[in-house]
């Protein structure tokens, strides 16, 4: 039971850290639109002197999103494997 765990977990380690990457953005940048600056999407920063276009997170990390839903897909399809193995092992 437990490798089924840790396979679980690292199959969601990627999608974790996509979410988690998109989060901190959006928090970034809604923070410089609040204090009445540009958020510049290629440095990252708030920008006070120029305005920035906005860059799409999926336009930007293409591949950190198309690897995160593989592995997202593929944590669903093993742990359905898991559970309906271990189904199994109690069936009468």
């Amino acid at each position: 039971m437990k490798i089924h765990v840790l396979i679980l977990i690292a199959l969601l380690i990627v999608p974790l850290f996509c979410a988690t990457s998109y989060v901190r953005e959006f928090v970034a940048a809604d923070s410089a639109l609040d204090s009445g600056a540009s958020y510049d999407y290629t440095t990252g920063r708030a920008d006070h002197s120029a305005n920035h276009p906005v860059i799409p997170f999926p336009h930007r990390h293409r591949t950190l999103l198309v690897s995160s839903g593989l592995l997202l897909a593929a944590a669903a399809v093993y742990g359905t494997f898991a559970v309906s193995v271990r189904l199994r092992r109690r069936a009468i």
